[in-house]
This record gives C-alpha cells, sequence and structure tokens, in this order.
C-alpha cells in the first residue's frame, strides 16, 4: 500500500482476554505511549502498576447500563478514524478537540466459549461484544494511520517492531494486523448468527456434530428456503440440494429447449438428463443409476407436475427442488410425509466467492462459472459435429463430479441426453474409466461407440485412451495440457478414436 511509518503515542486498551497484556503495557508505558483502557481492562493495569487515563475521562461519559456502554462515543470513534493526511479531518478533528489514537488492543467477549457451554439466550444476548468490534473496525480501516492488535500472539511481533523501528509500526505490518482484525470480526458475526439461529439443523454431517444453515444477509437462494412440505433438512441433505441445484441449472444452460433433472446423491450427480418433456428427463436420469437414486436428492428444471410426482410416489426420494409444484402434485406427494419439497429457482449466484475452511483460516475462489466450452478437434477423425451439444451436456455433468471424473453421456432416438455412467473421487483416474465403463454397460449399454468420454483434466498418459478404446468408445473430450498430449493424439489416431480439447480444466475437490 506504500504506507509511511507510524509512531505511538495513545493507545487504547480494552480486551477480555489479557494473555500476554502485561509485557505489552509495560513495553508501551516504558517508551511514554498515553494508554486508555476501560473498566476491567484498568483494573489489570492499575494492579500491574500501569498508569492509564479511564475512557470516560475521553469520551466525557461513564460507564452505563451495566457495562454495555463504555466505548461507544463520537470522542473515541474519531480519534480512530479522521484522516491524518488531509489537512480538512486534521483542522476539524483539533475544532472538535479530538486527539488521535494510535494503536488499539482489543479482544471480543467469549461469545463461542460461552456458547459452547450451552448457554441461555439471555447470556448468549449479553455476551454480544458491541464496543470491541466498532473500534476494531474503526481502527482497521484506518490502518493508513492505526494500529490494531486483536490477537495475543501477535503482541511480541508488535514489540519487536516498536523497539527495532524507534517506536514506530510500518505500513505493510500495520495492514496485516488489520486484515486479521476484520477477520476476527467477520469470524466473530458469524458465529452470532449461526447460534442465535431460531431453527438450527438436527445435527452436523454424523450425529454427535452440531450444524446450523446460516443465511446470509439477502436471505435468499437455498439457505433461505423453507420446505413447502416435510420435515426440516439436515445438514447433509443441504449440500447435496446444493448440489442439486447446481448441477440443474448448469444443465439447464447448455439447452434451453430441454427440461434438465439431476439426480445427487453424496454430492455427486448420480443421474443426469436433458429431455423435451420433464418426465422423460426425470425417468432417463433415474435410468442413469437407480439403485444410487434411492434416497438421493431430485433438482429439476421446471414445475412438477402429477405426472411427475405420481412416477415418483413408490420410490424413496429425500428431496425434491423445482421452481414450482402444482396442486396435484403436492397433493400426490403429500401422502409422503418425510419427502421435503423445496420450491426455488433453479438458478445460483456464479458470481460470488467460494469459501472453504482450513485449520487456522479458510481459501477463498471465484465460482466455476467458466461455460464456454469450444470444442477443438485434434485428431485424424474429427470429433462428430453432431455430437458437439451432447459433449458439452457431458462436460457440465462432469463439472460436477468429484474430482478424478469421467462420465459417459449418450444421445437416444429422441435426440434426449443422460448420463450412463460416472466415475468419480479416485486419487486414480483410470479406476474412475472403470467405475464409468461398469456403470454404463450394468446399465444395459453394452454398446459404448456412440457415446461421449469427458474427463474433468487432461489424460497424463495414453493409456487412459487405451482403455477406453478397449471398452468401446469412440468419442473423446478432455482440456488438454498435458506435456504428453502429442503422445495420446498419437495413441487416438493409432487407434481411430476422435478427440477434441476444451482447454478448460473443471476439477472439484
Amino acid at each position: 500500500m506504500g504506507y509511511t511509518p507510524v509512531k505511538i503515542n495513545r493507545a487504547l486498551i480494552s480486551v477480555t482476554d489479557k494473555s500476554h497484556l502485561g509485557p505489552l503495557a509495560t513495553v508501551l508505558h516504558q517508551r511514554g505511549v498515553e494508554i486508555i483502557s476501560t473498566g476491567g481492562t484498568g483494573r489489570f493495569l492499575q494492579e500491574a502498576g500501569i498508569p492509564y487515563l479511564p475512557i470516560e475521562d475521553v469520551t466525557g461519559s461513564p460507564e452505563a447500563f451495566a457495562g454495555r456502554m463504555k466505548s461507544i462515543s463520537f470522542q473515541i470513534s474519531s480519534a480512530l478514524l479522521f484522516r491524518r493526511s488531509d489537512p480538512q479531518d486534521c483542522q476539524q478533528a483539533q475544532e472538535l478537540g479530538i486527539k488521535p489514537i494510535d494503536l488499539v488492543v482489543c479482544n471480543l467477549y467469549p461469545f463461542a466459549q460461552v456458547a459452547k457451554e450451552s448457554a441461555d439466550f439471555s447470556t448468549l444476548i449479553e455476551n454480544i461484544d458491541i464496543g470491541g468490534p466498532t473500534m476494531i473496525r474503526a481502527a482497521a480501516k484506518n490502518l493508513e494511520a492505526v494500529t490494531v492488535l486483536t490477537d495475543p500472539s501477535d503482541y511480541q511481533e508488535f514489540i519487536t517492531l516498536l523497539q527495532q523501528d524507534d517506536g514506530t509500526i510500518d505500513g505493510e505490518s500495520r495492514q496485516n494486523f488489520a486484515l486479521k482484525a476484520f477477520r476476527l470480526t467477520a469470524e466473530y458475526d458469524t458465529m452470532i448468527a449461526a447460534t442465535l439461529n431460531p431453527t438450527p439443523l438436527r445435527y452436523g454431517e454424523n450425529p454427535h456434530q452440531r450444524g446450523w444453515v446460516v443465511p446470509n444477509s439477502v436471505g435468499r437462494g437455498l439457505a433461505g428456503c423453507k420446505p413447502i412440505q416435510g420435515k426440516a433438512l439436515s445438514y447433509n441433505n443441504y449440500l447435496d440440494a446444493d448440489a442439486a441445484l447446481r448441477s440443474c441449472a448448469d444443465l439447464a444452460s447448455t439447452n434451453s429447449n430441454g427440461h434438465s433433472v439431476t439426480i445427487i446423491k453424496h454430492s455427486n450427480p448420480c443421474g443426469a438428463a436433458i429431455a423435451q418433456k420433464p418426465l422423460h428427463a426425470l425417468q432417463n436420469a433415474w435410468a442413469g443409476d437407480p439403485v444410487s437414486a434411492f434416497g438421493s436428492i431430485i433438482a429439476i428444471s421446471s414445475e412438477v407436475n402429477g405426472e411427475i410426482a405420481q412416477w415418483l410416489s413408490d420410490k424413496f426420494v429425500e428431496v425434491v427442488l423445482a421452481p414450482s409444484f402444482s396442486a396435484d402434485a403436492q397433493e400426490i406427494f403429500a401422502r409422503k410425509k418425510n419427502l421435503r419439497l423445496l420450491a426455488m429457482p433453479i438458478s445460483y449466484n456464479q458470481t460470488k466467492l467460494v469459501e472453504r475452511t482450513i485449520d487456522g483460516g479458510r481459501v477463498v475462489q471465484e465460482e466455476d462459472s467458466h461455460f464456454d466450452h469450444s470444442l477443438q478437434s485434434v485428431t485424424k477423425i474429427p470429433y462428430p459435429t453432431e455430437l458437439t451439444a451432447l459433449g458439452k451436456f457431458g462436460i457440465m455433468v462432469t463439472k460436477h463430479l468429484r474430482s478424478n471424473a469421467i462420465a459417459l453421456v449418450f444421445q437416444n432416438s429422441q435426440n434426449e441426453f443422460s448420463l450412463a455412467g460416472a466415475g468419480m473421487g479416485n486419487p486414480n483416474r483410470l479406476i474412475s474409466h472403470q467405475q464409468a465403463f461398469d456403470k454404463a454397460k450394468s446399465n444395459g449399454h453394452q454398446d459404448l461407440s456412440q457415446m461421449v468420454l469427458i474427463s474433468d483434466a487432461f489424460f497424463p498418459f495414453a493409456d487412459n485412451i487405451q482403455i477406453a478404446h478397449q471398452a468401446g468408445v469412440r468419442q473423446v473430450i478432455q482440456p488438454g495440457g498435458s506435456i504428453k498430449d502429442q503422445e495420446v493424439i498419437a495413441t487416438c489416431n493409432q487407434l481411430e478414436v476422435a478427440m477434441a480439447f476444451t482447454k478448460s480444466r473443471h476439477f472439484r475437490h
């Protein structure tokens, strides 16, 4: 960012966790830093023999409402937020009698700890910190001039910086501390929203785990959708329903004239189809893996009518998602009390960021919303143009399978697209190949020559083509990009297999 070092002259300390605070406060005092503090922290400093200025001497107001009001004030927020580099801000601060605060040391009420102790609602409410996040966010926002410390494990690093830089803190360090502060307040609010959710999940992924669904501030989408029938969704139901929603929406985007259906088990499509009639799409998708479809979650891109409901009436399904359900369908489904029906648009936010937690933090990426799959034929026998639409259908199916993923798709005499077999979630891509072949043949597809095989990633070796050819496959789509591409292409030419590259990988971990 290019921020200049800032000297620490005045600090505000207000912490719940007082770990390692003594050495930090001692160093600040020894360097002549004026310390402002609140009730409990002030008493800690007093017992340590470190002088401080009570916060009420700055705000002009006493602590009130049993401690609910301590630090929130015009004076404190102004001292943190006014821009030191802006002459007008500085002049206004001087006119208002605002003295800058250069350092905030703050951590928050232990809401997560109290929540784990199964505290009652009123206790939870009293452990929601308001003043702390206000100070932290104000200090972090003005990182150009203010340092914010929210983690006691950072105190020693701060002390080292302070002592080696003649009482100043460099801009890069301030930025790092500020980013950590924003992560803290984000996680804190998420924990509160999850804990105060009036309808927590029955349990998490397993019965011994607690779980919640936390809708975003808009409250739309799957997280905010309430079943129009059936019991509440479980943690696993939500994950599978999300996979169904996304995969069905993506399939619909490849063919605006047909109706799309995906059937999900353990977050993987075990059935997928596009057809001119919704019932045909459902039947074709179900035929892709009738055994795995037991206890599945189904997404349908169009209204569920009585005909579809009647066909599903003797099958065990956990959840059905669709834009709407006809009155006839709802009457038929009413006999299946545990079946969850979710009426919602079959679409999802393709511009949002995707987050996954890891130990110590999270990894964040853009949504995989690349749909422009131009097929580049790379073999002597060109990839058939009449199978282009089928290939793009297969790419979308493969995109939603766990890597390493292989899908076999086919087109029937009515020009309807279906998943014949898939292999997914294997560290060895050859195993995924074999699973896809076995599944297709167990479903009655003995001749694979008119099918298209799609891989989510490139083939590292030619053996992928060899086993596909042995199984009867004659059309292949893969991203390409391997150092062995030419060897793979040569093997295709030798075995008379048509292959096309997409130049787009779709890993899913």
